[in-house]
């Protein structure tokens, strides 16, 4: 799918919701996306990577995710002991040459940094910000804390939305944090992603069509090799980033469908 039906279908969410969800819907002119991922200790974020990366060119294409996104590893809490420096191989074979991703295992000070100046621009632009919660929420209070500490005059309980699907991801966010985010950020809790995206024994026919793709074949290697699919396929976390681009509840046959079987290049 191109940048055009990409913005088409953004679109037609807009015109159906009602006038109360309007100013909650994501803008790809103006927003920013931070995609965060905790890599500790479940290797699950391994295959949200891959499939975030998929949803996102086949949508919008490349120029526009180096323009309007970034990914951060690391964004753990309490469980920081348990992070996989493994997953560095995923987010390399993802990210790199398509936008980028942040350390936070290697630097947290200086990604928060890089994450309170990314944040800042997209908001004095007119744009808001959107972060999918695929971890805890430490770094995202600490980015917030310094957003409203050097820029009073935003409003961050209106420009920044976080979105969370896990209850085992706020029980490992520091308390402190998870009351922090809470209260200085739209915070959006969903439906737990894994009724939907998660399938233990795998898939064959999803497995095959998403290392077959020309495009994001390499992504989803790694992503395999990281964590194998026939003991579980799961990108549960994508479901926060199916509820910031309107998506809805897809499931793994609806993804496979729509993003793995057109092989078709994104831009």
């Amino acid at each position: 799918m191109n940048l055009k039906n990409g913005f088409t279908l953004l679109l037609a969410t807009v015109l159906s919701a009602s006038a109360q969800d309007v100013a909650k819907v994501f803008s790809p002119e103006r927003d920013f996306i931070s995609l965060h991922y905790d890599h500790a200790p479940d290797k699950d974020d391994g295959h949200s990577v891959a499939a975030d990366r998929t949803i996102l060119q086949s949508m919008f294409g490349v120029e526009w995710i180096q323009a309007h996104t970034v990914a951060v590893s690391g964004a753990y809490g309490k469980n920081e002991k348990t992070f996989n420096p493994k997953s560095d191989v995923v987010m390399n074979a993802a990210w790199n040459g398509c936008g980028d991703w942040l350390a936070a295992h290697t630097n947290r000070d200086a990604v928060v940094r890089e994450l309170v100046g990314r944040w800042t621009k997209t908001i004095e632009a007119g744009g808001d910000v959107w972060v999918k919660e695929g971890g805890q929420s430490d770094i995202t209070a600490a980015t917030l804390e310094q957003i409203r500490a050097a820029s009073p005059a935003i409003d961050t309980r209106k420009r920044i939305h976080v979105v969370q699907h896990s209850n085992w991801n706020e029980n490992q966010t520091t308390d402190a944090a998870l009351s922090y985010t809470k209260a200085n950020s739209d915070y959006i809790r969903i439906k737990d992603a894994n009724a939907y995206l998660n399938l233990k024994g795998g898939d064959e026919v999803f497995e095959k069509a998403a290392l077959g793709h020309p495009v994001y074949g390499a992504g989803w290697k790694a992503a395999f090799a990281y964590y194998n699919p026939k003991q579980r396929l799961d990108f549960s976390d994508t479901g926060e980033l199916m509820r910031i681009l309107g998506l809805g509840e897809m499931n793994l046959n609806e993804f496979r469908e729509r993003f793995l079987t057109d092989n078709t290049q994104a831009k």
